[in-house]
């Protein structure tokens, strides 16, 4: 248990780190695209605005607003423009000198592709590089294409992209170790909180036995002097149930302190049959229809002694909670790679009820506790934790009048 604690926090740390991680990298990551973006276009406007001609004061915008680029780096830029007549759609006077290793062959194509698109601006990658196109309307009748190479900007961005990741990766390992080496530390009240309660309920259990058996006792001495009445039968009764929740207390705190137990291969089928019979004599004295439906052969792996308990923990409460001259169905079948086992019974007047509840430890649903039926609301919790223990799953559903406990255990072939 206490290691399941230390997996679920180190699990939960780990996944929060790396939500903040992927946030605040991809927001960044984000803000730098659109940056580069708003650079590259804002001064490729400028040369629309200059006839494809770098202009005496180059500037540029950015998110952190506009700067003026040096005369050194607006002569590194490179670029080329070309005219087209919007009446037929050619293109003339390609401009090509701000680049050298362009044909106009090869210019006449880019402009072609850019002339295609429906947008006014985006990117052409072409022989391993990237270039930027923004067309712009000069006249009525006629508009200008600009062309620049951007490839050095948009590998940085991409180098940018793929540091981030790894960055954020390392970070989150560093991070996890961390909080690895520091999880015990970090679940240690929660442990001892946990230590302590199991000790209590041992200690309180061990120390309630030496009672309960004087007053058994006293109560047996009375019945052989007196004769039985109304009174010792009482007693008797409520030390019998008191015996019983002492003995659920102790198997639940075993069944804490264990992670996991050795399974086995068990036949399903054979142990609900036998357990399901058991419980017919009961139910029939009572009035109520019982019914089973159990296929034959279903083999799970899990432990014989706490499938037999799991089984009779879901019949015991089936019995128990039916209504008078209600029916009750235990059915056994195979789904899929599962071995599915449903426990109902029916219940029409409780169809409001918050079922989600039923596997907290000691609830009832009479929070008064003074229901006829009699039940500590530590069954079902033993029962999840069974289950748990063999790698299934259990549920409860309401259904037509008729309330439904469902195990789905993985099968075993053969």
């Amino acid at each position: 248990m206490i290691r399941k604690i230390r997996k679920k926090f180190i699990l939960i740390s780990s996944l929060s780190l790396l939500a903040v991680l992927v946030i605040v990298l991809g927001i960044t990551n984000v803000v730098n695209y659109f940056n580069v973006r708003m650079e590259i276009f804002s001064v490729m406007s400028m040369i629309s605005e200059s006839g494809g001609r770098i202009p005496e004061k180059l500037y540029y915008r950015s998110i952190m607003g506009e700067s003026i680029l040096t005369g050194e780096s607006a002569y590194a830029l490179r670029f080329f423009s070309a005219y087209i007549d919007e009446s037929d759609g050619s293109i003339h006077d390609i401009n090509r000198e701000r680049v050298s290793a362009i044909d106009e062959e090869e210019a006449l194509e880019y402009v072609q592709k850019a002339m295609k698109t429906k947008s006014s601006e985006g990117f052409i990658h072409a022989n391993g590089s990237v270039f930027a196109y923004q067309k712009s309307s000069l006249t009525s009748s006629s508009s200008i294409c600009v062309i620049m190479d951007c490839t050095r900007q948009m590998r940085s961005n991409s180098t940018f992209l793929t540091f981030s990741f790894y960055i954020g990766m390392i970070s989150l390992l560093i991070l996890t170790l961390l909080v690895t080496h520091f999880s015990k530390k970090a679940v240690a009240p929660m442990v001892r909180n946990i230590e302590s309660q199991k000790q209590f309920i041992t200690n309180a259990s061990h120390e309630l036995k030496t009672p309960l058996a004087i007053i058994s006792a006293n109560t047996e001495v009375l019945e052989m002097t007196e004769g039985k009445n109304e009174w010792t039968e009482s007693t008797m009764e409520q030390v019998k149930r008191m015996s019983e929740l002492i003995s659920h207390l102790i198997i639940l705190s075993r069944l804490q302190e264990k992670d996991e137990v050795e399974l086995t291969r068990v036949d399903f089928s054979a142990v609900t049959a036998k357990v399901a019979e058991e419980f017919r004599i009961l139910a029939e004295k009572d009035g109520k229809q019982y019914e089973t439906d159990i296929a034959e052969g279903r083999m799970i792996k899990a432990n014989e002694v706490g499938i037999r308990e799991l089984v009779s923990i879901l019949c015991d409460n089936a019995v128990k909670y039916c209504t008078d001259g209600g029916k009750v169905l235990v059915k056994l079948e195979s789904k899929g790679h599962n071995t599915v086992l449903t426990v109902s019974n029916s219940y029409p007047e409780k169809k409001d009820v918050d079922y989600s509840r039923f596997f907290e430890r000691f609830y009832r649903e009479d929070e008064s506790h003074n229901s006829e039926k009699k039940g500590f609301g530590i069954g079902l919790s033993m029962a999840e934790r069974f289950v748990e223990m063999f790698r299934g799953k259990i549920s409860v559903n309401y259904k037509d009048g008729m309330i439904h406990f469902t195990v789905s255990m993985p099968s075993e072939k053969g």
